[in-house]
């Protein structure tokens, strides 16, 4: 008999989620979305969808919260995920006045606005997963390098983990955004073991 969480209750924060698959990132949130709520822990995914905005109730113990987006033509992705900051935080907060929330997961770069603001405030302990950062990115089609490094660079300061893919990018965090070596977790993200895993270091985090 396996024994009971000790995490009572997570929100996933994702800049995309299925049917929206911009990248591994999209399956991965769906695959721990349901490994963490098949083990009782009350989910929500708080993500954005091109198409619609909408609440869903997959289980008893997992939601996914699709966030609205009505601002057309935007000057660029950076100006996008700064305008789409409010829906989220707003989503967020209506969870948090009413569940009992012990830690926020933040997926990706595109999140992070999103907690920067909010960190000193929250109880909630804060982990971000990163599958690349700015200084590795493509500079031609990433053109607001500084801008969005410098998100990077404070969302990593207010994390209270954060999980990378990589051995290579693990290094360039320690290395290039002076980040402690034992705040920077490695993780796949990929199968059950590292689901069970990472479910371990949640806990021992709260």
């Amino acid at each position: 008999m396996s024994k009971k969480p000790k995490l009572t209750g997570i929100i996933l924060v994702s800049f995309e989620y299925p049917p929206r698959r911009l990248s591994k990132i999209s399956d991965s949130v769906e695959k721990l979305a349901h490994f963490l709520s098949k083990r009782g822990i009350k989910t929500w995914v708080v993500t954005f969808d091109d198409w619609r905005s909408d609440v869903e109730q997959v289980s008893k113990d997992l939601t996914i919260h699709r966030i609205p987006y009505h601002i057309p033509n935007n000057i660029s992705e950076l100006a996008m995920i700064m305008n789409l900051k409010v829906s989220y935080q707003a989503a967020i907060a209506s969870i948090l006045h009413t569940e009992k929330i012990k830690l926020i997961h933040f997926f990706d770069w595109m999140t992070l606005p999103v907690i920067i603001p909010w960190a000193k405030e929250l109880k909630q302990k804060l982990v971000y997963s990163a599958n690349s950062v700015q200084l590795t990115r493509d500079s031609s089609t990433n053109p607001y390098n500084s801008g969005i490094q410098r998100i990077e660079e404070m969302g990593f300061e207010v994390a209270d983990l954060i999980t990378v893919n990589s051995d290579k990018l693990s290094q360039i965090i320690n290395s290039n955004y002076n980040i402690a070596k034992n705040k920077v977790y490695l993780s796949t993200l990929a199968r059950k073991k590292s689901f069970e895993e990472l479910l371990e270091r949640y806990e021992q985090l709260i």
